[in-house]
């Protein structure tokens, strides 16, 4: 079925009324379209703005312990997985990482609170990382000196400082980044709390 209508210059037009039908529900399609486009990244922007518990660095993802067998930073003890017992965190550190040099004072708050501290001393010279330690001071309980980084490849180290949450060889959280208050208020403490992994007000 054709549709006829007259210009202002008086001269008849046809035009194909499935087709003009047509561009009609073309036009409402790409409107809605670009209405829902439009919303979606409003709500996207609007809660990555307000939304104060989201970090980027923060992976709440469950998964194992790997198992390794690697030097102590002071003596040639070994430490494997089985010296990780109970609930605790591992800190990813490393004497040239200036970030972890603003870290320390927090790993220090935390080790007065008796909050256990495993530190991995990521891809550093032995006497670098002990006289960086003799001189900030030390907040782990001992220190695994991962010279080739190959632990920290096993738990997926792009850098330093991170720092994973453990419960019983159970990696509950990893954040990469330096851990503040903030941090550990809105990231660590919901899980702690929740787990009633250890006092940690």
């Amino acid at each position: 079925m054709d549709m006829v209508f007259c210009n202002n210059d008086g001269i008849s037009r046809v035009i194909a009324y499935p087709f003009f039908i047509e561009i009609k529900i073309m036009t409402v399609l790409i409107r809605f379209i670009i209405i829902v486009i439009t919303l979606m990244f409003f709500s996207f922007f609007y809660f990555y703005i307000n939304d104060d518990k989201y970090y980027p660095g923060a992976d709440f993802t469950t998964s194992d312990m790997p198992d390794f067998e690697i030097k102590d930073l002071y003596s040639e003890r070994l430490f494997n997985i089985k010296d990780l017992e109970g609930n605790y965190l591992i800190n990813v550190w490393a004497s040239w990482c200036i970030t972890c040099r603003v870290e320390h004072s927090f790993l220090a708050k935390l080790d007065s609170k008796d909050i256990p501290i495993v530190g991995l001393n990521y891809k550093d010279e032995a006497e670098d990382a002990i006289n960086w330690i003799t001189r900030f001071g030390d907040p782990y309980r001992y220190i695994i000196h991962d010279y080739k980084g190959e632990l920290a490849l096993d738990l997926g180290v792009t850098g330093a400082p991170e720092t994973f949450l453990l419960s019983d060889g159970k990696i509950i959280v990893h954040y990469r980044g330096e851990v503040n208050d903030m941090i550990w208020d809105d990231v660590f403490m919901p899980i702690i709390k929740k787990e009633s992994l250890f006092d940690a007000n």
